[in-house]
């Protein structure tokens, strides 16, 4: 009787020993929401200009757009519109509204404000715990050639 109940209690600690290094199984969580991602005040911090007909060749051109004011953009994603701190800084308009693609995965930002209507590509995902806002803005000749590609790189303020 004695060898039962050790035999029971060797193979209960075996058991928990055995259970206890089995790596548990975590839950992937859904994806964060892109709405709440882009919500916050971005500061300008990079400008760069590509050239359409090389795009190996990149200038930065953060010194053009540079002011005693830094440039800020404040997006909300609960009207959806945006402001600029300064008079059309980033040929955007000074304020307006806005909309994804896709809310779920955006890949482009339509901004509609007081200087037109501009769709700008979103260069990274944008998720609460990023950093960085990066974009891009085409902008197009008069017969709808590619004349200038800016990349705005914003940090949360």
């Amino acid at each position: 009787m004695k060898n039962i109940i050790q035999i029971a209690a060797l193979s209960f600690l075996l058991v928990t020993v055995i259970g206890g290094c089995k790596k548990k199984n975590r839950d992937l969580e859904g994806p964060s929401s892109k709405l709440e991602g882009i919500q916050d005040v971005w500061v300008l911090d990079q400008v760069q200009q590509l050239d359409p007909s090389n795009k190996d060749l990149i200038i930065d051109v953060t010194d053009a757009f540079k002011d005693s004011t830094p440039i800020e953009l404040d997006v909300n994603s609960s009207d959806f519109s945006y402001a600029f701190n300064r008079s059309n800084p980033l040929f955007l308009g000074t304020s307006g509204t806005w909309k994804f693609d896709d809310n779920q995965f955006p890949t482009q930002i339509e901004m509609s404000g007081d200087a037109g209507v501009e769709t700008v590509k979103l260069l990274q995902t944008i998720r609460t715990v990023d950093p960085k806002l990066r974009i891009q803005l085409t902008r197009y000749c008069g017969g709808g050639t590619t004349s200038t590609i800016y990349q705005f790189s914003f940090t949360r303020k």
